[in-house]
């Protein structure tokens, strides 16, 4: 779990419903408010038209990321805080201006990692046509990242990244326990290092500009281009450290501060590490333990999650287990899954409600001697082209920045470079093993012993004090990414805090649909109220995670007839991974679970399917079209099926009223079946 974008945020896609199910509306702990001064009237800046103007004076043009928005680039300087250094470099920013009376800026230090694009990321739909009507939306790209002059070392990252997946641990427990093993894997981490340098073609003394604490300044730049007094900001995973640095240097400058998934920025990097390998350990455990309550998830469990768990993750530390895994042009591929690619595709799954019942649905699959389900979500979260196992990359994120700016911010011990290296390399050494669970953060203090921009000596910052800022603290004690105690610590030093969480939850709360704390913060901007309280907890149901739903059957004569299998199939396909994480752009072919393929893409309607000898299930194979149009609410499969028996098929689902019915002959039979 050491690799990787260990402080990310998942957004969660899917068309339907269900694939996004956070669960209904809440009831907040307490909804009463204190009135303070409207936030028009706070603003100084209230002149409708002026980001217009200044979109135009800078030569904005609409971003060919996100048509939402309208892109502008400035010139920040290279090192902020030398004002005889006159190198400059160019930093893009996206807007979306106020669709009504303009209260001022509301800026997103949104991307998750470090190493996340925030335009090709950012969206609108998550915000209420309040705010939309009276606040410019703002994202960007921070320097080194996407638009603003991407910094990246794709190939020394693939090779290094394929090694850890892939790697096995044939001695000792599981980890570097052994002096070889270590030696490897400082060795490991100093060749990246070398590659990714030479492949950046940057002078390595020019990687210190590409901190937190530059890119908060950038973030200035762009305010007094725009003229505007006072602006809100809002942060969110890793942009909490962006949205905290600048608000440690220019509170005067904020009218709000919201930050969502709070990272205590007086933690060096080893303690953060730590506390994150604690975090994520804490959140499966609570899963696996909620697993055991749902009556579906236990029977496929058998009650006791927890004991499944660690039973596959001991057997998988000895010896990887090997399964065939089903391409879409029919045939099958031996893989092996290892230890790493177990804890790796645990961790990623942990972030959201609907993310950790998927994980379930795998572990039980897992568990009956089917790895394929854990391997889609591994294909999924790895970036992995199923087909080869090669790395694709994510082209909204940049590995090479995750190391950049972690390692430039943060010190994961302090002495020599042998002194850090051993250091870290001792507080490893109590990770070793399969407990603690989903472990090995502490290891990217390999990489940043290596890294040209590196402190030598620990990194210590004030905690954040933000003086006349009102500022909303958002998290969940079921977060991994972002400890719940960080944010905690975080509220306790402010002095204007408002500390609003759920009670599990996930990494980030704003934006899902729920009233708490979505209009908390709807309140605070658009009004200018605050909350009576300082500390207000969010009831959501469900909490943990998303009601199970059970595996398919594996035989067709589980089921009673025709209607009952394409009603097992549609919801099959629902959490297939590679359909519940597609942004559906593009067409996408997966290997069905028992031979042939199955194809989804966008249409003019929502989406199209093809298939093509498609099992989902055995003695049942499907060849055919389809799709579900998103206005009408309706799935269709037109189907020729084999198999046990044979027919043609005609299956809608209503999702508007709940119906479905299947038409056509099966068996030599005439169908005609609803409900």
């Amino acid at each position: 779990m050491q690799k990787k974008k260990l402080l990310t945020i998942v957004v969660c896609i899917g068309t339907f419903v269900m694939a996004c199910n956070f669960g209904g509306l809440l009831t907040p702990k307490t909804n009463e408010v204190s009135t303070i001064v409207p936030t028009k009237e706070i603003s100084a800046q209230s002149n409708e038209g002026n980001m217009i103007s200044m979109l135009d004076r800078l030569d904005g043009e609409t971003c060919e990321e996100n048509p939402d928005f309208t892109c502008v680039t400035i010139q920040v300087p290279l090192d902020h805080f030398d004002t005889t250094n006159t190198e400059t470099l160019e930093v893009v920013f996206a807007v979306a201006p106020a669709s009504g009376e303009r209260y001022g800026m509301y800026v997103q230090a949104f991307p998750g990692g470090p190493g996340g694009e925030g335009i090709s990321t950012g969206g609108l739909s998550w915000y209420p046509d309040e705010i939309l009507e009276h606040f410019d939306l703002v994202y960007f790209d921070q320097r080194g990242i996407g638009l603003s002059g991407a910094l990246e070392c794709p190939m020394a990252y693939a090779r290094d990244y394929l090694n850890y997946l892939n790697g096995t641990d044939q001695g000792g427990l599981e980890g570097f326990d052994l002096p070889e093993e270590q030696q490897n894997a400082i060795d490991d981490a100093r060749t990246f290092v070398e590659e990714c340098i030479a492949e950046l073609g940057i002078d390595p003394a020019k990687l210190r500009f590409y901190g937190t604490d530059q890119v908060a300044e950038d973030i200035e730049s762009f305010r007094q281009e725009v003229g505007d007094e006072k602006f809100w900001l809002y942060g969110v995973s890793y942009g909490t450290a962006v949205a905290q640095t600048y608000a440690a240097s220019h509170a005067d400058r904020l009218a709000g501060l919201i930050l969502d998934g709070t990272i205590d920025m007086t933690m060096t990097g080893d303690e953060g590490a730590l506390a994150q390998e604690k975090a994520f350990d804490k959140v499966l455990v609570a899963v696996l333990k909620a697993c055991d309550e749902d009556p579906a998830c236990a029977a496929e469990l058998g009650g006791d999650a927890l004991s499944v768990y660690d039973k596959l993750a001991a057997q998988i530390s000895k010896t990887p287990i090997a399964y065939e895994f089903p391409l879409p042009s029919g045939e099958k591929v031996k893989r092996t899954f290892t230890f790493n690619q177990w804890e790796f595709t645990t961790a990623y799954q942990m972030y959201s409600l609907a993310g950790r019942m998927l994980f379930l649905r795998a572990l039980a699959a897992a568990n009956q001697g089917d790895m394929v389900p854990m391997a889609r979500l591994l294909h999924e979260q790895a970036v992995l082209d199923p087909a080869t196992g090669d790395y694709l990359g994510d082209p909204t994120f940049s590995d090479t920045m995750f190391y950049s700016v972690n390692c430039t911010d943060d010190s994961y011990y302090s002495g020599t470079q042998e002194e850090r290296i051993a250091k870290v390399i001792e507080t490893g050494q109590a990770s070793n093993g399969t407990v603690p669970r989903v472990d090995g953060s502490i290891y990217t203090g390999l990489y940043c012993a290596f890294w040209p921009s590196a402190p030598a000596d620990v990194v210590e910052r004030e905690p954040l004090v933000a003086e006349g800022v009102p500022t909303f603290i958002l998290n969940a004690t079921l977060d991994p990414a972002t400890p719940f105690e960080g944010g905690e610590t975080v509220f306790g030093n402010l002095a204007d805090g408002y500390h609003i969480y759920v009670e599990g939850g996930l990494h980030s709360i704003y934006g899902y649909g729920w009233e708490c704390p979505d209009d908390y913060i709807k309140n605070f901007l658009v009004n200018g109220e605050l909350p009576s309280e300082r500390e207000i907890v969010c009831q959501w149901d469900p909490s943990i995670t998303s009601e199970y739903h059970p595996l398919m059957s594996k035989d067709v004569s589980a089921y009673a007839d025709p209607l009952e299998i394409f009603s097992a199939i549609d919801s099959e396909l629902l959490f297939q991974p590679e359909y519940y994480y597609s942004y559906f752009t593009e067409d996408t072919t997966f290997g069905c679970p028992y031979g042939g393929s199955f194809t989804f893409g966008p249409s003019d309607a929502g989406e199209s399917y093809s298939f093509t000898e498609c099992a989902f299930i055995n003695g049942f194979a499907i060849t055919g079209t389809g799709g579900y149009d998103s206005n009408s609410g309706i799935l269709t499969f037109e189907a020729q099926v084999s198999g046990k028996k044979s027919g043609t098929l005609i299956y809608t689902h209503d999702y508007a009223n709940g119906t479905s019915s299947v038409t056509g002959e099966y068996g030599g039979e005439a169908i005609e079946l609803s409900q």
